[in-house]
């Protein structure tokens, strides 16, 4: 396919062909995602395929990537493995978007259209942990001894309840 994944598409259209569009879409073109990235390096595998439930337009949205995600401990890139998937069906109106709940995520899709590309970049931001960070604590530097108090750690509440305790 060639890469249009960022132009809006008919999702009724292609919800009544049934049409399934495979693509490799670049980390760097995200635009909530690459923010969130310590590397935009790569691509998403993605597979979007449409169908109708009920009479409505809906879609399966899979996406394989390895992201190089910040890890909150260090700052140092710590990379994740990412197999999202989801089906989301599509409202044109906000007002209506609790109207016939198939039971499946609802996503607007404004005068009947909608980017691959944000489908697939809402799959990734809800598949990546909330705050990423190695698995193992000494890639980050950080030792399994408690800190000492000649180690230079400042320590902001560290009198804290002693102040509480003579206040009562």
């Amino acid at each position: 396919m060639p890469a249009d994944w960022y132009r809006p598409v008919d999702v009724e259209r292609l919800a009544d062909v049934g049409e399934s569009r495979e693509f490799d879409l670049p980390l760097a073109e995200m635009p909530r995602l690459s923010p969130a990235l310590a590397s935009t390096d790569g691509h998403a595998q993605c597979r979007v395929s449409f169908a109708r439930e009920q009479g409505q337009p809906v879609a399966e949205v899979a996406v394989e990537a390895r992201l190089g995600l910040r890890c909150q401990r260090c700052l140092k890139p710590v990379w994740t493995e990412v197999d999202g998937r989801s089906q989301v069906r599509f409202v044109t109106d906000p007002a209506r978007v609790d109207e016939n709940d198939l039971g499946i995520e609802p996503t607007l899709a404004p005068e009947g259209k909608i980017a691959l590309r944000d489908l697939v970049e809402e799959e990734l931001l809800l598949s990546v942990p909330l705050v990423p960070r190695h698995d193992d604590p000494r890639e980050c530097g950080v030792t399994e001894d408690e800190p000492t108090e000649d180690d230079g750690m400042q320590k902001p509440f560290a009198g804290l309840g002693e102040l509480l305790k003579r206040k009562t």
